[in-house]
């Protein structure tokens, strides 16, 4: 255990990640405000690359005039599992947008009127996420990007159905009767239980392993003093989303 964690520690000082860190930074920053619009297009081109290479539209990582339904939210939110879901269970070929982690594409469904499906989880459960699958990304860096993101759209909340972790994982079914009746939409219902058994990744328990050692490194990242402040913020915002899931 504690050769592993000298080997992240020294993963995570090491210079060969201070692009990767950089490159996080901006990308966040110019997928949060639509006045940087030019500069996300790299971030947008490399989405459709990664897609093509594992033979998937596109299109689905950029919001289209065609597009019917944006999936959305901070990386570590289960955007994944409930994307997967929701294909899985369409009877008819419904264009989405998703993993695309920028406020500023949903600004543009919602300036166009496209339904969106906002998925958050708790700032603590989130950034362990992310950075235990990144371990580059340092703690600091994440929980600034998730309170910016956000804040971001906190404005807009009457423009998209929030669903928070619980909700995206357990209770799909209700989120798209929520999406439809706010939206006018006529999306298929989710069988729950059946998505839970076809849509959700099989293990690797020695990814997990791994996974694990890295977020308990992370969790004593995470209560040093300049992050405990940052924790804070970010739980205060995640409430008021919290809050909407439940009222909408």
């Amino acid at each position: 255990m504690k050769t592993f964690q000298l080997i992240v520690k020294i993963q995570q000082s090491s210079l060969m990640n201070l692009p990767r860190r950089f490159s996080f930074s901006v990308r966040s920053f110019v997928a949060r405000e639509p006045s940087y619009w030019f500069l996300y297009q790299f971030y947008i081109w490399w989405g459709q690359i990664k897609k093509k290479a594992i033979n998937a539209n596109p299109e689905e990582r950029i919001v289209c005039p065609h597009t019917k339904l944006v999936i959305d939210g901070f990386q570590g939110s289960a955007n994944s599992f409930a994307t997967a879901a929701f294909q899985f269970s369409q009877s008819q070929d419904i264009k989405l947008a998703h993993h695309m982690h920028s406020p500023s594409q949903i600004l543009q469904a919602i300036e166009q009127n496209i339904p969106v499906w906002l998925t958050i989880r708790e700032p603590e459960g989130t950034i362990l996420s992310l950075t235990s699958r990144w371990p580059h990304i340092s703690v600091s860096q994440a929980l600034q990007s998730y309170i910016a993101f956000y804040r971001k759209l906190e404005p807009y909340s009457e423009h998209y159905i929030v669903s928070n972790f619980t909700q995206t994982t357990q209770h799909l079914d209700l989120v798209v009767n929520k999406i439809n009746q706010r939206f006018g939409s006529n999306f298929d219902t989710i069988d729950v239980a059946k998505v839970n058994k076809e849509c959700r990744p099989p293990k690797n328990n020695n990814k997990v392993s791994k996974r694990q050692n890295i977020k308990q490194i992370k969790k004593r990242e995470l209560i040093k003093p300049k992050n405990t402040a940052l924790l804070q913020e970010a739980q205060i915002l995640y409430k008021k989303y919290e809050k909407l899931s439940n009222d909408q």
